[in-house]
Formats: C-alpha cells, sequence, structure tokens
C-alpha cells in the first residue's frame, strides 16, 4: 500500500513539474541533466576562481603580469574560436564539450605538484585555454535542447543551481583555506567536479525537430570560413551594433578586472574569508538575478537584457573609486552577482537571436574571437596603466567606456526592432 501511495505520489510530483514547465519530455530531460551539471561545475567554481589572485599574489608571490596572464588566458583560447568552430561543422556537438571540459579540469590534478608560482599560474592558465574549445559547440547545444520560447527561463534555471553549488564550496574552500588547508589538496577535489560536470553534460539531448535544418554553406578551407565568418559584422547590422557594445564595455571591465583582485590584495589586505563572503554574496544575487532575467529576457529580449546588465557592471567601479575598506565591496559584490547573471544568459541568448540556426556555431565563434582580442589586450593594458596614473584614473577611465557600451547597445536594441518590423 505505502509503495504504490508513493508511486503515486511520484507521477504527481512529476505531473506537476511538467506543467509548470510547460515544456516537452525531453527537454526535461536535458534540463535535468544541465542542472546536474551546473551543480558541478559550480563546486568547481567555487572551489577555485574566487581564490586564484589571493593564492597567485598572496602566498606564491607571483607578479603584477602573471596575475594579468591569468585573467588574460581564457581569451587567448576564445581567438582560436574560428577554427574550432570550422572543425565542428556537421558534426555532433556533444564531444567537444566533453573532452576540452574534462582536459582543463583535470590539470587541477596536477596542483600538488605547484608549489612555485610560475607552475601553478602555469597550470590555470593552460586549463582556461583549453576550456575554451567547447565554447562555439555549447552555443549551438543550447540552441538545440531549448524552444526558444522557454529557454531563457530554463538557462536560468540551470545558472540557479549553479550559483547556489558555487555559494556553498566558496563558503567552505574560503574558510578551509584560511584555516591552513592547502590549495594543493583542495584544487585536485575541484577538478574532479569539473570532469563531473562535464559527464553530466553529455547526457542532454537535442529537440526534435519538425523541419530538416537546411546544410550550412560552409567555406572549403578555414582561411575562407574565418573571412566568412568576419563578413557578418557587415552582413548583420543589428549583431554588429551588439558586437561593438560588448566589444567597448568588455575592454574597459577586463582592463581593471585584474586591478579589482590587485586592489584587494595589496591595498586593503583581502583575506581568503573575506574573499569568499563577497564571492558568497555575488552568488546569492547571481541567484536571484538568474530567476529576474530569465524571465525579463523572455519579455523584453535578449538585447534589453544585455544594456540593462551592462548598466549594472558600469557601477562597479564607482565604488572602487570611494571605499577604502573591504565591507564596502559588499555593494559592489551585490551588482557584479546581479549583472554578470544578466550578461552570461543575455550574450548567449543574443547570439542565439541574431544567428541562422546553421551558422550558431560561426556566430559564437565570431563572438569568442572579438572576445578574445580585447580578453588578451585588456588585461595587460591595465598593469602599465596604473603603475603610471594609480588606481583611481583608470577605474574612471573604465566606468566612462562601460557607459559608451551601455549606449551602443541601445542602438543594438533598436536596429533589432527595426529589422524584426522589416
Amino acid at each position: 500500500m505505502r509503495l504504490s501511495q508513493t508511486i503515486r505520489w511520484r507521477l504527481r510530483i512529476r505531473e506537476a513539474i511538467r506543467e509548470r514547465l510547460g515544456v516537452p519530455r525531453v527537454t526535461r530531460h536535458s534540463l535535468a541533466w544541465d542542472m546536474a551539471a551546473g551543480v558541478c561545475a559550480g563546486v568547481f567554481m567555487g572551489m577555485t576562481m574566487p581564490f586564484l589572485t589571493k593564492i597567485a599574489r598572496g602566498e606564491l608571490q607571483s607578479s603584477q603580469n602573471a596575475i594579468a596572464l591569468m585573467v588574460a588566458a581564457p581569451f587567448i583560447g576564445n581567438l582560436f574560436s574560428p577554427f574550432w568552430a570550422r572543425q565542428m561543422e556537421g558534426r555532433e556537438k556533444i564531444p567537444f564539450c566533453l573532452y576540452s571540459w574534462s582536459a582543463a579540469r583535470g590539470l587541477l590534478l596536477l596542483m600538488p605538484l605547484a608549489s612555485t608560482g610560475p607552475l601553478f599560474v602555469l597550470l590555470i592558465t593552460l586549463m582556461q585555454i583549453i576550456g575554451t574549445v567547447a565554447s562555439p559547440a555549447y552555443t549551438s547545444i543550447m540552441r538545440d535542447i531549448y524552444p526558444d520560447s522557454a529557454r531563457g527561463r530554463l538557462m536560468g534555471y540551470v545558472r540557479v543551481c549553479l550559483q547556489a553549488a558555487m555559494f556553498l564550496a566558496t563558503l567552505i574552500t574560503g574558510r578551509l583555506l584560511d584555516s591552513g588547508v592547502s590549495y594543493r589538496m583542495m584544487f585536485p577535489v575541484a577538478g574532479l567536479f569539473g570532469i563531473g560536470a562535464a559527464l553530466a553534460f553529455r547526457h542532454v539531448r537535442a529537440l526534435p525537430r519538425s523541419e530538416s535544418p537546411s546544410s550550412p554553406v560552409v567555406p572549403a578551407d578555414s582561411g575562407r570560413f574565418l573571412f566568412a565568418t568576419i563578413r557578418i559584422l557587415r552582413e548583420n547590422r543589428p549583431y554588429r551594433y551588439f558586437a561593438l557594445s560588448v566589444f567597448v564595455y568588455g575592454f574597459a571591465n577586463l582592463m581593471v578586472q585584474p586591478l579589482y583582485g590587485l586592489y584587494q590584495v595589496d591595498v586593503l589586505h583581502i583575506s581568503s574569508t573575506q574573499i569568499a563572503n563577497l564571492t558568497n554574496v555575488a552568488s546569492l544575487c547571481a541567484i536571484a538575478g538568474a530567476f529576474f532575467w530569465g524571465r525579463f529576457m523572455d519579455r523584453h529580449g535578449p538585447p534589453t537584457t544585455v544594456m540593462c546588465s551592462i548598466t549594472l557592471i558600469a557601477l562597479i567601479p564607482i565604488l572602487y573609486l570611494t571605499v577604502h575598506r573591504v565591507e564596502g565591496l559588499f555593494l559592489a559584490a551585490i551588482l557584479s552577482g546581479l549583472g554578470f547573471a544578466g550578461i552570461e544568459l543575455s550574450y548567449l541568448s543574443s547570439i542565439l537571436l541574431y544567428a541562422d540556426r546553421e551558422r550558431t556555431a560561426q556566430y559564437q565563434s565570431l563572438h569568442s574571437l572579438l572576445l578574445g582580442i580585447r580578453g588578451v589586450i585588456a588585461p595587460l593594458l591595465g598593469i602599465p596603466l596604473i603603475t603610471a596614473f594609480g588606481y583611481p584614473p583608470v577605474f574612471l577611465g573604465a566606468l566612462v567606456f562601460m557607459l559608451i557600451g551601455a549606449a551602443l547597445q541601445w542602438f543594438a536594441v533598436r536596429a533589432g526592432s527595426r529589422s524584426a518590423s522589416a
């Protein structure tokens, strides 16, 4: 009797979930595995990313240029995105995510050997470069597994799981590091969770399409493919405004990202526990932001979401200009959590909005290429600028350019509206 009641309750729960989500069964299957991957990825990120600058600079005495290199590392990998997009045309996309994520995160298993700054920075740099191989494939997969009408909401649910796991992992890791547990013990555990995320993600399934997608017209060689990819900027006016906005804003933001960490360590003398507290505030706000931005984006569109998110991030340099204690950075953590949650959802969804279905990976590769260009130059530019002028002028300049990026995104919204009307 109890067994039959349990079965009935499970069926009722499944039916309630189905009605609440309003999506096909195959989508619910993919959502469950995507959430599982998000939880594992959140643990991996929470145990590593918030503490990289603190360990490299505070414990291993790495140089400012080494810190800038760690920040620039994923963008170095993004420079090769058109090549990877060309390689995956007409092929299954899941293996590109599985193998690149597994290889990248598996490098953390070598952390017990990283007792010096150069080796630590090398492993982190390689990890981030190799991980970018998956970017074009991941964007195509998101288009294939989620319906257009609910993509923002469903991706928001996944981000909530990721941020919740990251919150707990950061909370525990920060206190363990301050109590004397070595990163050389913690990071290999994080690597195992990262590999687990890749293994879970391989179970997602594409939606069945009523129409057979047309075969993409792919140039025969990589040179022509790259030229065709760059030509998108001339052919697609709304995307051109979007790309210009993201480039200008992103350049300024990436220029000050390593400076935020250096300012915290060198000027504010922040502890690992304080880093964890700031990161956890950002994670909580990102959880709330994922719920909000997913629905906001489904209602108002990805370009408007990008514009609002950029505006929030643009306020962070103001706080670094005015606060002189770690406690004053909690508002910056709130803005960071809310803003980057919106950007993470809206960047990918904007690309899916602008791109033809058969050219999704190509559009993502162009986005990643531009991201790589600014990401390689901007972090390395910030160091000589603060050496020459100090922190305040650099933070002020970043604020101005971020606001310009938000204004350019407004033109992208208008251009997209005109294009849709036409």
